[in-house]
């Protein structure tokens, strides 16, 4: 008996129900599952449907799945829920495998004992400016380093067909709710109004609008209510962007006011996690090239609505965001530098962006704190340039050239 009473199914019920729910309610009829169907990499999974799923299972065998179980390796198929879940099988939730490996895409490591935060130095030499809480103002190499690793990427991004964008840094503020970041983060929000705005009443909202937290909020209503053609649709922009970490700002690592450079691309899902995988090829190239200690892992946290359990689980079991961490100091702390998240069709629904065959589109941004790539190869590689490694110099003296040569930086006017 299951702690509701109901009469436990056998292991070959048990997998009928959930092959019938899948195919017949989540799927609407319109594919086959098997039992041994990849239900995420197979992209039979979104959002709300791993929720519904979850909730069944539950419900089928009267009792709950804890927060540790929810993984891939125990939902990657409806034989792996039978397997991880049901009580006559030889697996247990809780003894559960974790994610395939460490989750660690790539590793790069060096070593350590020359590494130092470059900030004192760069302040002293005015490269770095503090110009108020959580804003620094860059010039000199700090500029220059900035500079060469948005031009790399505005490189990667016409190389996928990217058109280049330039958004500006208010945002309404009905967009973020739309996309969930107030529900999620309303702590770090910048809200924006005029100086001299009359008195609101209190049936109004105010401010109407905010500075943008990240840049790709701004290109779902560019793609609102369109359906997309054969090929995926990417955007490129770089901008600033704001968050409010309260005491904890730091030079160069954690900003109030940074500057992001995205890539964002609509498309099926396949197309989508194309991009995403070719951009982290790209990053891990270019780690290598500039001799950086770094690793990209797999990641979760809650970029989609706060308090949605679904969107949750689905970026924790399905793989949904990488980062490429990059080594700050001698004792291995690094920090996140960038992202690279699959959407699914989360902002699609929202924002009523579909496929040529009617169904929802799925998105995906890869993203670049930028300061933060100058904070990290600076502490990695020293302030001193004439003892960086040659290729980390030619990177660097590439980037100068192509500005001297009038290509200017595509992010000129939006940095310090």
């Amino acid at each position: 008996m299951t702690d509701t009473g109901k009469a436990l199914p056998s292991l070959d019920e048990f997998e009928r129900q959930l092959a019938h729910f899948i195919n017949a309610t989540l799927l609407g009829g319109g594919a086959q599952v098997t039992r041994d169907t990849r239900l995420f990499e197979d992209g039979h999974m979104n959002s709300l449907r791993i929720l519904d799923l979850i909730a069944v299972v539950e419900k089928t065998l009267g009792r709950r799945i804890p927060d540790r179980a929810v993984r891939l390796a125990n939902f990657r198929s409806i034989a792996a829920i039978v397997q991880a879940f049901h009580p006559h099988a030889t697996a247990s939730p809780d003894v559960a495998a974790p994610l395939s490996g460490s989750g660690r895409l790539f590793e790069r490591r060096t070593a350590r004992a020359r590494f130092a935060s470059p900030v004192e130095a760069l302040e002293a030499r005015g490269d770095v400016r503090p110009a108020g809480a959580g804003q620094v103002a860059l010039g000199g190499m700090a500029l220059d380093v900035l500079r060469a690793v948005d031009r790399t990427v505005v490189r990667w991004a016409h190389s996928l067909g990217a058109a280049e964008r330039r958004y500006p840094s208010l945002i309404p503020l009905d967009v973020l709710e739309r996309a969930g970041q107030v529900e999620s983060f309303p702590q770090h929000l910048t809200l924006a109004a005029p100086y001299d705005a009359a008195p609101l009443s209190a049936d109004e909202r105010a401010p109407r609008h905010a500075l943008a937290p990240a840049v790709c909020y701004h290109a779902y209503p560019e793609w609102e209510g369109r359906t997309l053609g054969p090929a995926p649709s990417v955007l490129t922009a770089c901008g600033r962007c704001y968050r409010y970490e309260g005491a904890h700002h730091a030079s160069l690592e954690r900003l109030w006011e940074f500057t992001m450079r995205e890539i964002i691309v609509l498309g099926a899902r396949e197309q989508v996690e194309s991009v995403r995988q070719s951009l982290v090829r790209r990053v891990t190239e270019l780690a290598t090239t500039l001799e950086l200690d770094a690793a990209v892992e797999s990641a979760t946290d809650p970029f989609f609505a706060a308090g949605d359990e679904g969107r949750r689980l689905m970026q924790q079991a399905g793989a949904l965001k990488y980062e490429l961490l990059l080594t700050v100091d001698a004792y291995g702390r690094a920090v996140a530098a960038a992202s690279f998240n699959h959407h699914h069709d989360f902002f699609s629904t929202r924002f009523h962006i579909q496929l040529a065959n009617g169904g929802a589109a799925h998105s995906g941004c890869i993203a670049f704190g930028l300061e933060r790539w100058v904070l990290a190869l600076l502490a990695q590689h020293g302030v001193d340039e004439r003892a960086w490694p040659a290729a980390v110099r030619e990177w660097l003296d590439e980037s100068r050239r192509a500005d001297v040569g009038g290509q200017g930086s595509s992010i000129d006017g939006a940095g310090a």
